[in-house]
């Protein structure tokens, strides 16, 4: 039985595995495109909310036998559980993040710095 336990954590690690590596690939292009048209991360966030809320109605409509308005609304809300469940938890992890990302900031200050150094040459 046990042999069993470890297939389904080995899948289920697997899996999440394979959802990161998506996840990843999905939002370096994302960011470039991001990048390539100079748009703020708070437009972005409400570009990708609304493809996400159209995905999943979209996928309603598509993998429902008999879809209709109501059930919609229940998927919907479903969905709305799911997204409160992802900032619930980034919310728990808000002092890592901003640490984390103070650090990475200081660190890219301190690369542009230490390029405009070299680039005027170093002060004798």
């Amino acid at each position: 039985m046990s042999l069993q336990n470890d297939d389904f954590d080995e899948e289920t690690e697997a899996a999440i595995d394979e959802l990161e590596r998506h996840g990843m690939t999905l939002h370096q292009l994302i960011q470039d495109y991001v990048d390539k048209h100079d748009l703020s991360d708070e437009m972005t966030s409400l570009m990708l909310l609304d493809i996400s809320i159209r995905m999943r109605m979209v996928g309603y409509a598509l993998e429902a036998e008999k879809p209709s308005a109501s059930g919609l609304k229940l998927d919907l809300d479903r969905f709305r559980g799911d997204i409160d469940d992802y900032i619930r938890a980034a919310k728990k992890n808000a002092d890592q993040f901003v640490a984390e990302a103070k650090t990475l900031r200081a660190e890219a200050e301190r690369e542009i710095k230490d390029e405009l150094d070299d680039e005027r040459g170093a002060p004798s």
